[in-house]
């Protein structure tokens, strides 16, 4: 399904990929000291296996038995054995007012009802993980990270592992953090939510180097995660964030890639920010690698516009197997867990860093599915369940399937009708029903005025034309709250510059 030869920097690391904040994060000597949250530290698996040296393309021990982790990645009754995790509303999350981006790929809460990531296991390649911050950890105290994440170092030819969690530790590291979770932060009344919000953790730390990195993925696919997460990479000749060891970029990562995909794991990769350095067309990997998805960028509130940062697949005829973009996610204006300036949350974050963890995300719901599917079977249900883009000139061809859209691929998109009730202290407050794929425009959103009961407001919403709704005070068009969290009854503003407690302003009645 893919690619061919020209490359980027990613630019994904803190320091340059469009934090709000580009100063110099807490240096690891320098971070606080982190004591896991809800519970005693002893809850936490801190002890490591020895660490071992073996050559990179052969790095592919098994989990033991008493692994949290499925040996098999074909195996549901192993799956199925792990604890189901605690069913909490996404909406008692306080951040998830800040994650607007969830209004750009389908009715994801839709899917939440049902599908939350139970059973699957998300593998995240960076350069370093806070792996006990708020997020990874479920209510009910246990973490959600795998004692099986390790940390992988090449010197030479042979690659060293060590696996455990304090292994994986770089405090002053937001990067893989973050990416983290996006993918899977847990529903726990802490801050944000993640695509597959009960999905495990493997979290594997690495020095950039190419045969690390596909260390790290034979190592994942070993250890039965089904989506493997890479935000890191660079151009075929190495300007980016990957450190040279030698290897030919244009092909190193094949093996690895077609090792995991015989494992049954899927590998998805950020597509590149060559918008950024102007190399926007220019193939970058790993995610150019034969048989990986790459993941560009949309821009902040859209479903058709894509992120001026973003790379893209060159306006050239080449054969659809050579592209090296295949969707697009929501890559601007980003919010979610991070650690420095002792910050354990942040938005305004760029970079198609966020959009692969957000299809790894997607992939771990679709496993949980369809738990005897291929990687084939993914990518399949990937390119048909994508939202074409509207004008007409983004073909498969250029800019790949397309949109995501949790909730088709999961085969929940909404339909019908719904009354749509909210309680507030407004007055004269109008509805306008929304939908991002065809109406971008205020100009454009058909006002309903809101019927007044009981203190509250009344208007019918048609599922099957409009996929979110509008709501503002008086007669005006101007956006006071913005609302996709039909199913769970709370209405946000995200123009209130307050705390979250402010941005919530009512509830569905």
């Amino acid at each position: 399904m893919k690619k061919a030869l020209s490359f980027l920097s990613l630019t994904l690391l803190l320091a340059s990929c469009g934090s709000p904040v580009s100063s110099s994060p807490i240096a690891s000597s320098e971070a606080p000291s982190i004591e896991p949250p809800f519970i005693s530290s002893e809850a936490v698996e801190s002890s490591a296996q020895e660490a071992t040296s073996e050559p990179a393309q052969t790095s592919s021990s098994k989990p033991s038995s008493t692994s949290l982790v499925s040996s098999s990645s074909s195996s549901s009754s192993s799956q199925s054995s792990i604890a189901p995790k605690p069913w909490l509303k996404p909406t008692d999350d306080v951040g998830l007012g800040d994650q607007f981006y969830f209004n750009s790929i389908g009715d994801v809460f839709q899917v939440w009802e049902t599908y939350r990531g139970d059973g699957q296991t998300i593998a995240v390649v960076d350069v370093g993980f806070n792996p006990y911050h708020p997020e990874f950890y479920y209510s009910d105290g246990t973490s959600k990270v795998s004692p099986l994440s390790a940390s992988f170092v090449t010197t030479g030819t042979s690659t060293t592992k060590q696996v455990g969690v304090e292994k994986v530790v770089n405090m002053g590291e937001s990067h893989g953090t973050f990416c983290a979770g996006v993918a899977a932060a847990a529903i726990n009344g802490q801050g944000t939510v993640g695509i597959a919000p009960n999905a495990s953790l493997l979290l594997l730390k690495t020095d950039a180097k190419p045969r690390s990195i596909n260390a790290a993925f034979k190592y994942a696919a070993d250890c039965g995660a089904k989506a493997i997460s890479v935000s890191i990479g660079s151009y075929y000749d190495y300007t980016g964030d990957l450190n040279n060891d030698g290897s030919d970029l244009s092909t190193c990562f094949d093996e690895a890639v077609a090792y995991c995909k015989e494992k049954g794991s899927v590998v998805i990769s950020a597509a590149g920010n060559g918008g950024l350095d102007g190399r926007r067309t220019e193939y970058t990997y790993p995610g150019a690698a034969r048989g990986a998805i790459g993941v560009a960028g949309l821009a902040a509130n859209e479903e058709a516009k894509i992120w001026s940062g973003s790379s893209i697949n060159p306006h050239i005829n080449v054969d659809l197997d050579e592209r090296f973009v295949d969707c697009y996610a929501p890559a601007d204006q980003m919010y979610g867990p991070c650690h420095y300036d002792n910050k354990q949350y942040d938005g305004g974050w760029n970079g198609t860093s966020f959009a692969a963890p957000q299809v790894a995300g997607m992939a771990a719901l679709y496993f949980e599915k369809n738990p005897a599917a291929s990687v084939d079977n993914f990518i399949s249900a990937l390119a048909s369940s994508c939202r074409k883009f509207s004008d007409g000139t983004q073909t498969e061809r250029y800019n790949g399937f397309g949109a995501i859209d949790v909730g088709k691929i999961m085969g929940m998109e909404s339909k019908g009708s719904i009354t749509v009730k909210v309680s507030t202290n407004w007055t004269n407050v109008t509805a306008y029903a929304w939908s991002l794929r065809t109406q971008l425009e205020n100009h454009e959103w058909p006002g309903v005025s809101m019927t007044r009961i009981n203190g509250g407001y009344s208007a019918s919403i048609d599922f099957s034309k409009y996929d979110h709704v509008i709501f503002a005070s008086g007669s005006n068009q101007t956006v006071n709250i913005h609302v996709s969290a039909f199913r769970y009854g709370v209405a946000y503003s995200l123009t209130n510059a307050g705390s979250f407690e402010g941005k919530r302003i009512g509830h569905f009645i």
